[in-house]
């Protein structure tokens, strides 16, 4: 009988440490680490609250990792 690798877990270095960075930016935008760093609507950027801006990049940034994967096929 054949052993298969699961496809849920990245094959190549590249795709382990994209798999990483997605995580790591992931937990940037769940309690407890939101509350500690973008808790704040003072600073206003470009018209909105810092909160919005802070969650606007990470969850841009995490469409980029995506992005990125998707298009190495990894």
């Amino acid at each position: 009988m054949t052993r298969f690798r699961s496809h849920f877990l990245p094959r190549t270095p590249t795709g382990r440490r994209l798999v990483v960075l997605f995580l790591v930016l992931f937990a940037f935008t769940q309690p407890p680490l939101v509350y500690w760093i973008g808790n704040r609507v003072e600073p206003w950027i470009g018209g909105l609250p810092f909160l919005y801006v802070y969650l606007l990049v990470v969850y841009v940034l995490l469409i980029g990792v995506l992005i990125r994967v998707q298009r190495r096929g990894l």
